[in-house]
């Protein structure tokens, strides 16, 4: 399925957020998993140990009621499965069959209740005392060995079913959010269509308007005809907005080396009748520099910027345009609250008390800045020679910019 940038965006929120808390309730349930199997092992040894010892302690009783000879030998004959020491009341050793050094209760940390059970130097111990002094013994001490890293076959079986089941959370997650977008997927592209089809056909007729604007200016020169003008050419550039826009995708177009100055000084020039029509002066300071990219981005951003330096004025104000290492377009105009400064350049956002605009320009040119890698500042000072007035500035970056994409 091919999606675009917003759909795009909406799947890997979607996935970010399913598989993000899949994620974290699959690591409680695989350490409570492990924290269980680990209590088990460790039961299941004590248990197991314990029944040793229990037997020992029987035949260690049995061979006292019954005055067997040499019952230790006996003992270690029928439990030669095990290893275990027997230790009298004051903890000395009264038999050792195949034990270890642990022959002292001190190294138990003088364990006081029994059955004790205990995992040192990678070994498990249980210590008992239901002999009850029968053939002297007070003490059966069962030792089993255990492997350095006992756990580790657990953890990797944990880990692997961890894995195996994380992806399949994540491939039910993919095609449950395809599902999902599907619908949604179907209706943009038929709104898409529709837009792209009103884009192309609206192209002519405003041409149109807009060259009928320019013949009737040359033989009626008046306010009338030039607020006519200004405004078929407010519609064009909204219109080239729009297609901009719809047509983003289908434009291939290759970046190539363009000549700033002379492109931004036909900007300029197009914007030229708009300034004297809401009586700004238009100046500019243009040095020579080159840049690789696409002539419609650059036309764009370029565009867009003016236009909001012409919306954005007051009567008798100035739009300055410098073309330097960066690109700086400066106008008076009301001040930008410095919390609104970051918000402008996000769709559809507009200072309070302006209504000329509809928020698309500056996200526009923001989009296109983050595809060469310019850097678009924001700043509105007031102005050092006009009281109650303020200097608005949005300087672009220009410093190793990236080639744009198609």
């Amino acid at each position: 399925m091919k999606l675009n940038t917003y759909e795009k965006q909406s799947l890997r929120n979607f996935l970010g957020l399913y598989l993000g808390s899949s994620f974290v309730l699959m690591v409680v349930i695989a350490l409570l998993f492990v924290a269980y199997a680990k209590n088990l092992l460790l039961e299941n040894t004590k248990i197991r140990l314990q029944d040793q010892a229990n037997k020992i302690t029987q035949d260690v009783i049995e061979a006292h009621m019954q005055a067997i000879d040499e019952p230790f030998k006996t003992l270690a004959h029928k439990h030669s499965h095990a290893r275990f020491v027997l230790l009298d009341r004051h903890n000395r050793v009264l038999f050792n069959y195949h034990f270890g050094n642990a022959t002292s209760l001190t190294f138990f940390s003088q364990a006081t209740h029994f059955p004790s059970f205990w995992d040192k130097n990678n070994t498990f111990y249980l210590v008992d005392n239901k002999t009850f002094g029968h053939l002297g013994v007070h003490f059966v001490i069962v030792q089993e060995d255990h492997t350095r890293n006992l756990f580790a076959p657990l953890y990797k079986q944990v880990l692997l079913v961890f894995l195996c089941a994380f992806v399949c959370v994540g491939g039910i997650a993919i095609f449950l959010a395809q599902l999902f977008l599907k619908p949604l997927k179907d209706e943009v592209a038929r709104i898409d269509a529709f837009s792209k089809d009103i884009a192309h056909e609206l192209n002519t007729p405003i041409a149109t308007l807009l060259m009928g604007a320019k013949a009737l200016l040359k033989v009626e020169d008046n306010p009338k005809t030039r607020g006519i003008l200004m405004s078929a050419q407010r519609i064009y550039y909204l219109y080239h907005q729009l297609a901009y826009i719809f047509m983003e995708d289908l434009r291939h177009e290759e970046a190539h080396l363009l000549d700033l100055q002379s492109l931004i000084s036909g900007q300029i020039t197009s914007f030229e009748q708009m300034a004297s029509f809401y009586k700004l002066t238009l100046s500019h300071d243009l040095k020579p520099k080159t840049l690789k990219a696409c002539e419609e981005d650059i036309v764009t951003l370029v565009g867009n910027l003016l236009m909001n330096a012409i919306k954005y004025n007051q009567p008798h104000g100035f739009v300055h345009v410098c073309l330097d290492r960066d690109l700086i377009i400066t106008n008076s105009g009301r001040a930008i609250p410095p919390h609104k400064i970051e918000a402008l350049t996000r769709r559809y956002t507009r200072i309070e008390g302006h209504t000329h605009g509809y928020g698309i320009g500056l996200d526009l040119v923001r989009r296109i800045c983050n595809r060469y890698g310019f850097a678009l500042e924001i700043t509105s000072t007031p102005s050092p020679t006009q009281p109650n007035q303020y200097e608005n500035t949005f300087k672009v970056i220009l410093d190793k910019p990236t080639q744009g994409l198609n």
